[in-house]
């Protein structure tokens, strides 16, 4: 019987991973794009214990992510397309997103400049979502990117960015012990 249980654990094992390598890299990458934004548009109308939620979601989030992006993504694309400058403008986004994370991440979600800061951070953010969706992404199909590989690479950082965040939701109270 374990030999049975054995063979269809690798099975499933296999089916996974064929689903995950099926999956569109770009998709991906939108549906993380799209799951922030309605992370901020919420955090607006939310009272103080749903901002502290949302606000933990949204930065683990957005830390993943932008992992994703400098660890795979940008260096995938980089090959592919001649546009060295938006890379680095990219980059640039995310050295200043990174910045207020941190920063975000030492404050109490009710205090006012925490919301302020949030919101600059969702500016910020929506802007480098426009700029990789409207002419990076495009630009990297057009240019070839293989993507089959990269997305199965994705998915499987991924995975592990999650479990680093207990599942997208590492608490800020856990950081400032770690910072202390």
């Amino acid at each position: 019987m374990r030999e049975s249980k054995s063979r269809q654990d690798e099975n499933d094992l296999e089916m996974n991973e064929e689903e995950e390598a099926s999956v569109d890299l770009f998709e991906l990458l939108k549906t993380d794009h799209r799951h922030v934004e309605e992370l901020f548009a919420r955090f607006e109308d939310a009272d103080k214990r749903e901002k502290t939620a949302i606000a933990a979601e949204t930065l683990a989030a957005l830390e993943i992510h932008t992992a994703l992006e400098e660890e795979l993504i940008y260096p995938a694309i980089d090959e592919v397309i001649d546009q060295e400058e938006m890379i680095a403008e990219a980059k640039e986004e995310h050295h200043v997103a990174k910045l207020l994370i941190k920063e975000l991440h030492k404050m109490d979600a009710g205090d006012h400049d925490f919301a302020t800061k949030f919101k600059v951070l969702g500016e910020i953010v929506r802007h480098h979502i426009e700029e990789e969706e409207g002419e990076m992404f495009p630009q990297a199909e057009e240019g070839g990117l293989e993507t089959e590989q990269l997305s199965y690479d994705v998915v499987k950082r991924k995975e592990k960015l999650m479990q680093k965040y207990e599942g997208g939701k590492k608490s800020s109270s856990q950081r400032r012990k770690k910072a202390a």
